[in-house]
């Protein structure tokens, strides 16, 4: 596997969960979407804990396995602990250019829903409101006909 290496703002910290993923279990998707989702997802997290007033800025990664109806499922969650989302734009965070960004256009999120979908995935996104922090979860199918 390999890692992008997005900079953090100065003073933040970023940090790795790696739960449930001995054997890791094979995913049979497009590296290429998930590398998009994931690093909309980080820079997103980036920008969120570069607004907050907050002094200790954090982006955790996390990454575990979770099993549905017999089936696995890989989990990858981006949370921070930067400005939130309020509750009324949960429902419209991936709506074609939906933004809160001064500068943004709507397009990364949205785009990022989409990718999750066509490899089989999903895109989540929870936060307990204003600079309550956010997680997003993205869920990717695991490959059923390999061993584990």
């Amino acid at each position: 596997m390999r890692w992008i290496s997005i900079a953090p703002p100065s003073s933040a910290t970023v940090s790795t969960s790696f739960a449930n993923l001995l054997p890791a279990p094979a995913v049979l998707v497009d590296k290429h979407k998930v590398l998009q989702i994931l690093i909309n997802v980080i820079r997103n997290a980036k920008y969120a804990v570069s607004e907050s007033a907050r002094r200790e800025k954090k982006v955790v990664v996390r990454v575990g396995v979770q099993g549905y109806n017999g089936h696995r499922r890989v989990q990858i969650a981006v949370c921070d602990n930067g400005i939130g989302i309020a509750p009324e734009n949960l429902a419209r965070i991936f709506a074609h250019g939906f933004t809160t960004k001064r500068d943004g256009h709507g397009f990364g999120l949205h785009s990022a829903a989409l990718a999750a979908k066509e490899i089989g995935g999903s895109l989540v996104a929870h936060s307990d409101g204003l600079n309550q922090g956010a997680t997003f979860m993205l869920e990717l199918p695991t490959d059923p006909h390999a061993e584990v």
